[in-house]
């Protein structure tokens, strides 16, 4: 792996080797997680995420942009509380130029979720004005790098960040703050930090908190080959978690190095059946905890893009959720989305 690159490396060729017809072309999907940047290991912006759509053949109607590590390369991260801006800047900038694709059927960025410190407290609150101006409105949630473990070994994006943050008195001061301006907010945090988030759901019962990649289940460093002990950890947090009702989770992430994917040792790309062997009993207990009515279907590409294919992936989706009903196929691929990034079509 380039030691520049803090994800999977993307190989088109590799993934060229095998394709799919998608399941359900007309199922109608909004993609409520993925990311766009243009950085030193890779470009991934408006245009190549349109391809990657136009390629899948799924009825993607609108997506969601989702603030990242790699992308404080754009800003002087933490200088002070409105550092975090230019991100937002770009996605929308993104979104106007998604526009004037004639390929494209997909309202690109049509729900924006950003980057802010929280740990800046009231602070926030011009910061968020601001955002909301040079969004147009876009700007409907924000997210925080948190996710961070002890262990060395265990890493998942571009940039290392402190444990306990969500602990910080300062953080649930910023966190109140997006409750007030009814912005959503995203936790990618890994299965061992579960625990500090029941606090932050249980105090700001308003706020609408959206959990990233089914709880972040490691299967990296100590974790290694000790699936029945990651399992175990993360059931009983995710136990204690469900029943807070202002929790909402993404259902995806398998893709990356962290939660146990090594489909990208092989010698061809997986298949949509052998995502769904590998995917299916988390996804089921994720919504057997949380109900229909609180999970969605999550791309997380390009991240997942070292994995597989968009359209592979949305067709292990698919299969996943073969036994379920039309309406709850509505709500896992479309509606749910739909209603917590308010996205308007």
């Amino acid at each position: 792996m380039n030691k520049k690159n803090p994800y999977l490396p993307i190989n088109k060729e590799w993934l060229n080797l095998y394709k799919e017809e998608a399941l359900l072309p007309d199922l109608e999907i909004i993609d409520p997680h993925h990311h766009l940047w243009n950085l030193e290991f890779g470009k991934y912006l408006n245009d190549d995420f349109i391809e990657d759509i136009q390629k899948s053949g799924h009825n993607i109607k609108a997506s969601v942009y989702i603030m990242s590590s790699a992308n404080t390369k754009i800003y002087n991260h933490n200088i002070n509380e409105s550092s975090t801006l230019p991100e937002i800047k770009f996605a929308y900038k993104q979104y106007l130029e998604s526009k004037n694709n004639k390929l494209n059927h997909c309202s690109v960025n049509n729900s924006i979720v950003g980057a802010l410190d929280l740990r800046y407290g009231n602070k926030l609150t011009p910061v968020i004005e601001k955002g909301l101006e040079i969004s147009n409105g876009k700007l409907t949630g924000i997210r925080m790098l948190l996710a961070a473990h002890n262990d060395e070994r265990i890493s998942s994006g571009a940039v290392k960040t402190k444990t306990s943050i969500m602990l910080d008195p300062k953080f649930m001061e910023g966190a109140k703050v997006l409750e007030k301006n009814n912005l959503s907010l995203d936790f990618w945090i890994y299965h061992t930090q579960l625990n500090e988030l029941e606090f932050i759901a249980k105090t700001l019962p308003n706020l609408s908190i959206i959990l990233n990649h089914i709880g972040g289940p490691i299967h990296i460093g100590p974790y290694e080959g000790k699936q029945g002990i990651t399992h175990r950890e993360w059931r009983r947090s995710m136990m204690r978690l469900a029943v807070f009702p202002n929790i909402k989770v993404k259902l995806g992430g398998l893709g990356m190095k962290v939660c146990g994917s090594k489909f990208y040792l092989n010698s061809k790309p997986p298949t949509s059946d052998q995502l769904s062997k590998f995917w299916k009993s988390w996804f089921f207990e994720t919504i057997d905890l949380f109900g229909i009515d609180r999970c969605m279907f999550e791309s997380n590409f390009p991240v997942d893009k070292g994995s597989c294919s968009y359209g592979v992936l949305w067709n292990a989706f698919k299969k996943i959720s073969a036994n379920f009903s039309n309406g709850e196929k509505n709500k896992l691929f479309y509606q749910n989305a739909k209603e917590t990034y308010n996205i308007k079509l």
